[in-house]
C-alpha cells in the first residue's frame, strides 16, 4: 500500500480527522445537560448556527481550521467572537488522528496485513475521537456522560473481537477498569468524607478496559495520576490555594494515558519482556 505509507496518505488522515473534530466540537456543545435541555440536545439539528445571533453557518463559513482563520474567529452575521477552543479541538483531532495513521497503515504498522491495519486504524480513530469528546466535555463540565461512555464500551468491547482479542479480554478489562476506581473512590469518600474518583471516571476506564485490557486501565490510572498531579502542583503553585480544595476533573488525564498507551502498547509490552 504505497498510499498508505506516504505523506498523501498521513495527510489524507489529517484532514479527515479536521473533519471529526469539527463534528467533536459539537458534540461537545450540545451532548452536555443544561437547564433549557436536561438531557442535552441533538447534534443532528438544528443545523450549525451562531449561539449569539441564531444565523445559520454555511458550509463556506464552516471548513475546519480555515473558516476560523478568513473570518478572524467572528460570526458573519453578527461579529460575535467564537472561542478560539474551536480550533484546539479541530486540530488536536486532526493531529490525532494523523498518528493513528501512522501506528497503522502508515510505517508504523508494517507488521500486519493490510486488512487488519485499516480495522485498527478505524478503530483507534474512533477512539482518540471519543477521548477528545469525553476530555473536553468533563473540563467544561466536570461530567463524563453515560451517553458517550456506555455505548462506546459496548462498541470498545465488540472492537477487540476484530482486533483478534479472546472473549474474556474484554470482560476482565471492564470489571477492573470499573471495579478499581470504584473501591478507590469509595475507600476516598469514607476516609474523607468527599468524593474521590467518580463514576464517570469508572465507566471512562470501563471504556478502556473493553478495548485496550487490563494492562490499559492500570496503565490509564497511574499514567492519568502522574499527569494529574503534575498539572496540579503547577496549577496550585499559580493559584496559591490549598490542595485538597483544589478540584480538577480527572478525566481528560485519564484519557491522555489512555491514548498514549493505545499507540506505545507495542513497545511497552516489548520493554517489560525485556526487563
Amino acid at each position: 500500500m504505497p498510499f498508505a505509507t506516504s505523506w498523501g496518505g498521513c495527510a489524507f488522515a489529517v484532514l479527515l480527522g479536521l473533519l471529526w473534530g469539527s463534528f467533536a466540537n459539537v458534540c461537545i456543545y450540545r451532548w452536555p445537560p443544561t437547564e433549557e435541555f436536561p438531557e442535552g440536545r441533538s447534534v443532528v439539528k438544528p443545523g450549525s448556527h451562531c449561539s449569539a445571533c441564531k444565523a445559520p453557518i454555511h458550509w463556506y463559513d464552516n471548513v475546519p481550521l480555515l473558516s476560523y482563520l478568513w473570518l478572524r474567529g467572528r460570526c458573519r452575521a453578527c461579529g460575535t467572537s467564537f472561542s478560539p477552543r474551536y480550533l484546539l479541538v479541530e486540530a488536536l483531532t486532526g493531529a490525532l488522528f494523523g498518528v493513528a495513521w501512522w501506528f497503522t497503515l502508515g510505517m508504523g504498522g508494517m507488521y500486519e496485513t493490510a486488512d487488519v491495519r485499516l480495522v485498527r486504524f478505524v478503530i483507534d480513530a474512533w477512539f482518540v475521537f471519543t477521548m477528545v469528546v469525553v476530555t473536553f466535555i468533563d473540563i467544561d463540565h466536570k461530567l463524563i456522560l453515560d451517553k458517550v461512555t456506555i455505548p462506546s464500551i459496548a462498541l470498545a468491547y465488540l472492537a477487540g473481537f476484530a482486533l483478534g482479542h479472546a472473549w474474556w479480554e474484554g470482560l476482565v478489562g471492564i470489571a477492573i477498569g470499573y471495579g478499581g476506581p470504584w473501591l478507590i473512590g469509595e475507600l476516598y469518600y469514607r476516609l474523607r468524607g468527599r468524593e474521590g474518583l467518580g463514576l464517570g471516571d469508572a465507566k471512562l476506564l470501563a471504556l478502556v478496559g473493553a478495548l485496550l485490557g487490563w494492562k490499559g486501565v492500570v496503565f490509564s490510572l497511574f499514567g492519568g495520576s502522574v499527569i494529574g498531579s503534575i498539572v496540579g502542583i503547577v496549577h496550585l503553585a499559580r493559584a496559591r490555594k490549598e490542595i485538597m480544595t483544589t478540584e480538577l476533573p480527572f478525566g481528560p488525564f485519564l484519557a491522555a494515558a489512555a491514548v498514549f498507551y493505545l499507540f506505545a502498547e507495542p513497545w511497552i509490552e516489548l520493554y517489560f519482556r525485556l526487563v
